[in-house]
C-alpha cells in the first residue's frame, strides 16, 4: 500500500503567511508596524547589551502599542455606518425640514473621538450651527465631534430652514476616527451624497391675467374645439351640414321638426408660461439675482393661480437645469403631478444665459395647440420681443398673448399697447418678503 502525502495542512499553513506578510507590508496605512517593532528590537539589543530590563519592558511596551495601534487602525471603520434622513425630499418655500445623522459602532471597539465633517450646499441653513470654511466650491463645513463606544448609536438632529429654492445637499464627507491614546487617526470618505429639494416661492396673485373660460381672450369660437358625447346640453334646431348621427330622433319627433344634439365642451384651455431668465441686456453686465427670483416667484404663482382654474399649463424656460438641458421644457397639461412637474423645474434652474426668449417662444409655438394662451414673464421687454410679438399675433389670431413685465415700467411700441396685454410688477417690495403680487395692466 502506497501512501500519498497530503498538501492540505500545507496549503493552509502557507495561506496564512501570505496572509500574514501581506498585513505585515501593507503599505497604505498611517501605522508602520515594522517601523514600530524595528524600534522595539534595537530597545530591545541595547537593553539585553547593557544589561537592563527596563530597556526590555520599554522594547516590549513599543512593541505592544505599535501592535495594538495597527489592528486598531485596521478595525476602525468595521461594522462602522453613517445615515442622513430627513423629514421630507420635497419642501414647499419657508418650510421646516428635520436632519438627522446617525452613526452606529456595531462592534466591541470604542472610539474616545469622532469627527465628521461634511460639506454642504451654501444655500442650507442650521438653527444654532455655524458653518467652516471648505475648499469645496459652493460649499460649506458643517463639523460634529462626538465619541463612540461599543454597540453604540449616537443620533444628532438639525432643523432646517428652506430660504432658498433648488437643491439642498448634503455630502461628500469626511470621517475621522481617533484611537483611545492619541497615538493615530484614521480618515474615510463618505462619498454618498444626499439631500431635498425647495420649491420656490408662491404667493397670491391679485387679478387673473387668463380667464378660465375665455382662453382666446376676447375673441369666442363658433363651435367648441373638443366636444364630449356623453355629455349632452340639450338640443338645437338642425342646421343644413350637421351630422346624421347627431339628429335626436326623440327631440325630433315630439317637435316634429329636424333637432341636433348639442354636447357640452370637453376641452380645457392651454396657457404655455415662458420664463425669460435674461436680466441685463449684455452679457457682461451679469445677473440680477433678486429680479431673478421675483421673475421665477411670478411664473410659479401664475402656473399655480391657472391649474387651479382648470388650465392646461406648460412651462418654457431660457435656462439649464442642474446638469441637465439647455432649457426648460415642461409640454402644457393637467394631469396629477403638473404643479409639481413644474416648481421642481423652476427650483433647479440654474442661473445662466440661454437663447433670447423670442426666440424660444417661435421654437415652440407650431407645437402648442391652436387657442392656446401665450404669458411671457421678463424682466426686459426688448424691441425684439416687441417685434417676434407683433409679428407672431398677426399671423396666428388664435393665440393670446400676456406679457408680464418686472421691474421698470416697459417703453412700448404703440401697436403694442393695442394688440398685446402688458401688466408690470413693480419692485417696491422684495421678493422674500413680498404677500401678494399686484399685477398693475400697462397695455
Amino acid at each position: 500500500m502506497v501512501s500519498v502525502p497530503s498538501t492540505t495542512s500545507t496549503t493552509t499553513s502557507s495561506g496564512r503567511w501570505a496572509r500574514l506578510r501581506a498585513w505585515w507590508l501593507k503599505p497604505d496605512t498611517d501605522v508602520n508596524i515594522q517601523r514600530w517593532t524595528g524600534v522595539a528590537a534595537l530597545i530591545a539589543v541595547i537593553g539585553a547589551f547593557l544589561r537592563e530590563p527596563l530597556l526590555i519592558l520599554v522594547a516590549v511596551g513599543i512593541a505592544v502599542a505599535g501592535l495594538g495601534a495597527r489592528l486598531w487602525w485596521d478595525n476602525a471603520f468595521r461594522n462602522l455606518t453613517l445615515t442622513r434622513s430627513f423629514s421630507t425630499e420635497r419642501a414647499f418655500f419657508d418650510d421646516p425640514v428635520a436632519v438627522e445623522f446617525t452613526v452606529v459602532n456595531a462592534k466591541p471597539l470604542p472610539i474616545t473621538r469622532f469627527e465628521i465633517h461634511d460639506h454642504v450646499t451654501k444655500n442650507i441653513a442650521l438653527d444654532s450651527v455655524t458653518f467652516e470654511h471648505s475648499e469645496r466650491p459652493g460649499r460649506v463645513l458643517l463639523r460634529g465631534i462626538f465619541s463612540l463606544g461599543m454597540y453604540e448609536r449616537v443620533v444628532h438632529r438639525y432643523r432646517a430652514t428652506t430660504a432658498h429654492r433648488g437643491w439642498h445637499r448634503f455630502g461628500p464627507a469626511t470621517l475621522v476616527a481617533a484611537d483611545p491614546f492619541g497615538i493615530v487617526t484614521r480618515r474615510e470618505e463618505f462619498e454618498q451624497e444626499q439631500g431635498f429639494l425647495v420649491y420656490p416661492r408662491m404667493v397670491q396673485i391679485s387679478s387673473v391675467i387668463v380667464p378660465a373660460r375665455q382662453p382666446y381672450g376676447d375673441f369666442k369660437p363658433a363651435q367648441q374645439l373638443i366636444e364630449d358625447p356623453m355629455r349632452l346640453a340639450g338640443v338645437r334646431a338642425y342646421v343644413p351640414g350637421d351630422s346624421p348621427r347627431r339628429i335626436h330622433w326623440r327631440a325630433t319627433a315630439r317637435t316634429g321638426d329636424l333637432q341636433t344634439r348639442v354636447y357640452e365642451p370637453s376641452a380645457t384651455p392651454v396657457a404655455a408660461v415662458f420664463l425669460d431668465t435674461i436680466t441685463f441686456a449684455h452679457l457682461w453686465e451679469g445677473q440680477n439675482s433678486d429680479q431673478l427670483e421675483l421673475c421665477i416667484m411670478v411664473a410659479a404663482s401664475l402656473s399655480r393661480q391657472m391649474l387651479n382654474e382648470r388650465h392646461q399649463v406648460g412651462l418654457y424656460v431660457n435656462a439649464p437645469l442642474t446638469g441637465r438641458a439647455r432649457t426648460v421644457r415642461v409640454a402644457p397639461g393637467r394631469r396629477p403631478g403638473q404643479l409639481t412637474r413644474i416648481l421642481e423645474s423652476l427650483a433647479m434652474i440654474t442661473p445662466a444665459f440661454g437663447d433670447r426668449i423670442e426666440q424660444l417662444i417661435v421654437e415652440e409655438l407650431p407645437r402648442l395647440p391652436w387657442g392656446a394662451a401665450i404669458v411671457i414673464v421678463t424682466s426686459r421687454v426688448s424691441e425684439s420681443l416687441q417685434r417676434t410679438l407683433l409679428r407672431l399675433a398677426r399671423a396666428s389670431g388664435g393665440q393670446r398673448f400676456v406679457v408680464v413685465a418686472v421691474g421698470e415700467e416697459p417703453e412700448l411700441f404703440p401697436e403694442v399697447r393695442k394688440r398685446i396685454a402688458v401688466y408690470r410688477v413693480g419692485e417696491e417690495e422684495a421678493w422674500d418678503v413680498i404677500e401678494r403680487i399686484s399685477l398693475n395692466r400697462v397695455a
